[in-house]
Parts: structure tokens; C-alpha cells; sequence
């Protein structure tokens, strides 16, 4: 990425993708909850795990946007925002993230008896596949 050029992070795709995996977390924690005591602990607790690590990413891209916007005006920038290999990594994580909950979601759509709101899930992770598999810097962007 030229110098000169945003940072990936203060992208409006970015947050896009940091509420994706907010809604995306919700979801998943209510059908853990729901599956825990009809299908079995295992089944809602790993719903559960997977919805606590959407949680986590949405908040901490969330929290990478806030502070890219802010650097953008600060008049002293004192770390280069560029080329960073966190920067690289965290488009990779959302990206296997949601694609384990499009995985899940299709395995659930079919041998569950809540079809209708898997198929919400499954619209939501596939949004954040999309969303991160388009915002992920280039093979020759990362140092």
C-alpha cells in the first residue's frame, strides 16, 4: 500500500465487517442457548465458543477502526499504520471465523429443528465471509 493511502482499518467495509461479527456473535449465542438443552451441552457450548470468538473480533476490529480513524487526523503520528502484519492477520481470522459458523450453519440447517433461524445465521456469516475475503490486504501488501 502506497504511503499516502488509508490504512485498511478506516475502511467503511471494515466496520461492515466489526457489526457483521457483533450480529453474527448474537446469533450464534442464541442458538447455542436454544440447542444446550434440546440437543445436548456439547452442541450449545460450542455454538457458544464460536459466538465468544465472533464477540471478541468484532470488538477488537471495531476497536482497530476507532483508532485508524482517529490516527488519520492525528497532526503527530507516532506508529506507522501501514503494512503491519497484525493488519494482515486479523482480515484472515475473520475470515475463518465466519466460515466455521457458515459450516456449522449448514450442517444445523439441515438436521435441526430451527431451520429458519440457521438460515438467518448462515446469512450472517456469509456476509462476513464475503465482507472479509474483499477488505484482506494483497499477498504483496504484507511485509
Amino acid at each position: 500500500m502506497p504511503l499516502g493511502d488509508p490504512p485498511n482499518y478506516s475502511t467503511p467495509g471494515t466496520i461492515r465487517l466489526a457489526l457483521v461479527s457483533l450480529l453474527g456473535s448474537m446469533t450464534h449465542f442464541t442458538l447455542g442457548a436454544l440447542e444446550y438443552g434440546r440437543v445436548g451441552p456439547f452442541v450449545g457450548l460450542w455454538q457458544m465458543v464460536l459466538a465468544g470468538f465472533l464477540l471478541v473480533f468484532g470488538v477488537l476490529t471495531t476497536i482497530r477502526y476507532l483508532e485508524a480513524r482517529d490516527a488519520m487526523d492525528d497532526p503527530n503520528p507516532r506508529t506507522p499504520m501501514y503494512d503491519t502484519p497484525h493488519e494482515w492477520w486479523t482480515y484472515r481470522v475473520g475470515l475463518a471465523l465466519h466460515a466455521l459458523g457458515v459450516l456449522l450453519c449448514l450442517y444445523w440447517l439441515l438436521n435441526s429443528e430451527l431451520p429458519v433461524f440457521y438460515g438467518a445465521a448462515l446469512s450472517v456469516n456469509g456476509a462476513g465471509v464475503w465482507l472479509a475475503s474483499g477488505l484482506r490486504p494483497r499477498p504483496g501488501d504484507h511485509p
